[in-house]
C-alpha cells in the first residue's frame, strides 16, 4: 500500500521513508583497518548518508516486490533515473523472469536509456515508442509496427533516426554577436 503522505514522511530529496517517531532508517557499512581486515560494522543515516543512487533503489524495492509478489502492475517515471545500468537491467529482468514472476506480474516505465534497447532485454512487442507530431500530441506505437531483423541493434537503428521518437532539435542559433 502506498503510505500515507505528510511533512514527516517525505525527506529532502524527495523519497518516502517513513520510521516510527524519533527513529531513522540506519545502514551499516563494513569498516577495515590499513591492513585491509574487518574492524567493525558504521551505521550511516539513509537519507543523510547514502546516494541517490541507493536511495531510489530502497524506494523502489518494496513496490518491487510486492507487484512480484501479487501481480500488480507497477508504472516507474524514468526507471533508469539514478540507478546504475545495471539496477535497471535487473529490476526489468525480474519482471521478465517466469522464475521470480510466477503472478505475471507487469512493470511499465519510461526511459532516455538506450542501452536498454535489446533483443537481449526485451521482445519486439515490449517496446513502445512516444513521438509529438508538429501540433505537440503524442503517438503511441510499438516497435512490432516495424520490420525488424532478429539480428538488428534497436539501440543503434533506434539512434539513427528508424524508429522516429527522437528529438526534434530544430534551428538553433545563439544570435547576435556570441561565439565570434
Amino acid at each position: 500500500s502506498i503510505p500515507e503522505l505528510n511533512s514527516k514522511s517525505i525527506s529532502k530529496k524527495g523519497f518516502i521513508f517513513e520510521a516510527p517517531e524519533g527513529n531513522e532508517i540506519q545502514t551499516l557499512h563494513k569498516k577495515y583497518d590499513q591492513d585491509q581486515q574487518f574492524t567493525e560494522y558504521e551505521s550511516f543515516n539513509m537519507n543523510k548518508n547514502e546516494s541517490q543512487g541507493t536511495l531510489k533503489l530502497f524506494s523502489l524495492l518494496g513496490p518491487v516486490i510486492e507487484s512480484l509478489l501479487n501481480g500488480h502492475v507497477l508504472v516507474i517515471d524514468e526507471l533508469d533515473s539514478r540507478l546504475h545500468p545495471l539496477l535497471t537491467n535487473f529490476i526489468i529482468k525480474l519482471f521478465n523472469s517466469s522464475e521470480h514472476n510466477i503472478h505475471n506480474a507487469q512493470l511499465i516505465f519510461n526511459t532516455h536509456d538506450t542501452n536498454l534497447l535489446s533483443n537481449k532485454v526485451f521482445r519486439r512487442d515490449q517496446i513502445w515508442f512516444t513521438e509529438k507530431d508538429i501540433y505537440g500530441a503524442s503517438d503511441l506505437y510499438s516497435l512490432v509496427e516495424y520490420k525488424v531483423r532478429n539480428d538488428a541493434s534497436y539501440e543503434k537503428d533506434y539512434l539513427l533516426g528508424k524508429y522516429g521518437a527522437i528529438p526534434f532539435l530544430g534551428e538553433f542559433s545563439f544570435g547576435g554577436s556570441y561565439g565570434e
